[in-house]
């Protein structure tokens, strides 16, 4: 038996689609300043410990945002760090934050 999502009303939904578009909204914002620099990575994971979005972000999304770092590289750095490509910045353990910060910290 599949569970089946609840019933929402149509302002739920409204709702619920603004919250999303709002929470990508950010995420991208967030992902622009680490790519220009002014946002750090230990600054980064401090926001994702008071921001929800931020959180949800995906941690191939956050690393591939960096500077001098693309998809291919990325995927390197996350291979070595044995973090999973579906891993969240909220789901990674202190291990794989150790990881990222050498392979990425300068």
């Amino acid at each position: 038996m599949v569970p089946t999502p609840p019933t929402l009303s149509q302002e739920q939904r409204v709702q619920a689609s603004k919250l999303a578009v709002a929470n990508r909204r950010r995420r991208a914002e967030v992902k622009r300043q680490v790519k220009v620099g002014e946002l750090t990575l230990a600054a980064l994971f401090a926001l994702a410990e008071t921001e929800e979005c931020i959180a949800q972000m995906r941690a191939f999304d956050l690393i591939s945002a960096l500077p001098a770092v693309g998809e291919v590289k990325a995927a390197k750095i996350m291979a070595a760090g044995n973090i999973a490509m579906t891993r969240r910045i909220r789901g990674l353990g202190p291990k794989q934050r150790e990881q990222m910060f050498k392979a990425l910290v300068r």
